[in-house]
C-alpha cells in the first residue's frame, strides 16, 4: 500500500490499494535449457569415454596376448616342440584390432605424433583457430572412411568372403573394428571442436588440455613461472 502525502488528499491520509497480479514462472527458460544442454553433454562425454577406456583395455589385452604368444612359440620352437599354426594369423588380426581399438583413447589424450613447429610460434587466438580447423578436417576425413569402410565391410558380409589362412575367418570379422575405429575417431574430433567453440580465444582451453580428455589435439608451450 502506499500512502498519498498530505497536500494532495486535502489534508487526510487516504490509502490506495493496488491490485494483486499474480506472478506466472516459465518452466522452459533459456538458462534452463542450456542447463540441461550441459548436463546432455557430460553425459554424453562420459558415455563415450567409458567406450573409449573399454576399447584401450582390450587393446591392452590384444597385447598381451601378441606378446605371450610370440614368446611361447619362439621357447617352443627352441626347445624342439611345434607350436600352434594359428599364432602368426591371429596375430596380424590382432595389430588391426590394437590399431584402431586404440585410436580413439590416443587421440582424447593427444597421445597421436603431432608436428608443432609452427603453432608453437602462433598466439592463442590463431592457434584456436588451427585447432578448429584441424578437428574439422579430422572430423570430416574419419567420417568419409568410416562410410567406406563400413561399405566394404558390409560387403564382405553380404558376399561370405572368407580369409583362407591356417583357420578360416569371415573376412567381415577382420574389418569389422576398422568402421569402429574411424568412428570413434570421427566423434571425438567432433568432441574437441565443440570445445574449441566453447572457450574462444583458447581452442580447447587451456586448463582443459590436461584435465579433459577431450582437449584440443597441439599441446602448448610452458609458461614462464
Amino acid at each position: 500500500m502506499r500512502r498519498l502525502p498530505a497536500p494532495f488528499s486535502g489534508g487526510r491520509r487516504h490509502t490506495i490499494r493496488r491490485p494483486y497480479v499474480e506472478r506466472i514462472e516459465v518452466p522452459l527458460t533459456l538458462r534452463s535449457l542450456h542447463r540441461a544442454g550441459e548436463l546432455m553433454t557430460r553425459i554424453v562425454g562420459k558415455v563415450i569415454d567409458l567406450t573409449l577406456n573399454v576399447l584401450a583395455v582390450c587393446a591392452g589385452a590384444l597385447l598381451i596376448f601378441i606378446t605371450i604368444s610370440i614368446s611361447y612359440s619362439i621357447l617352443s620352437r627352441a626347445i624342439g616342440i611345434s607350436s600352434p599354426v594359428w599364432i602368426v594369423q591371429f596375430n596380424e588380426y590382432s595389430l588391426v584390432w590394437i590399431t584402431f581399438l586404440g585410436a580413439g583413447w590416443a587421440l582424447a589424450r593427444n597421445k597421436h605424433v603431432a608436428i608443432d613447429l609452427l603453432t608453437r610460434k602462433l598466439g592463442n587466438r590463431r592457434r584456436a583457430a588451427l585447432e578448429r580447423v584441424h578437428s574439422f578436417l579430422g572430423a570430416g576425413i574419419c567420417g568419409a572412411l568410416f562410410w567406406y569402410s563400413a561399405q566394404v565391410t558390409w560387403g564382405q558380409y553380404q558376399r561370405g568372403v572368407t580369409d583362407v589362412q591356417a583357420i578360416d575367418v569371415p573376412k567381415y570379422l577382420v574389418l569389422l573394428v576398422i568402421p569402429l575405429g574411424f568412428l570413434l575417431l570421427a566423434v571425438q574430433f567432433l568432441r574437441q571442436l565443440i570445445i574449441g567453440a566453447k572457450v574462444p580465444g583458447t581452442g580447447a582451453g587451456e586448463e582443459s588440455a590436461e584435465a579433459e580428455p577431450g582437449a584440443a589435439p597441439f599441446e602448448r608451450p610452458e609458461k614462464d613461472s
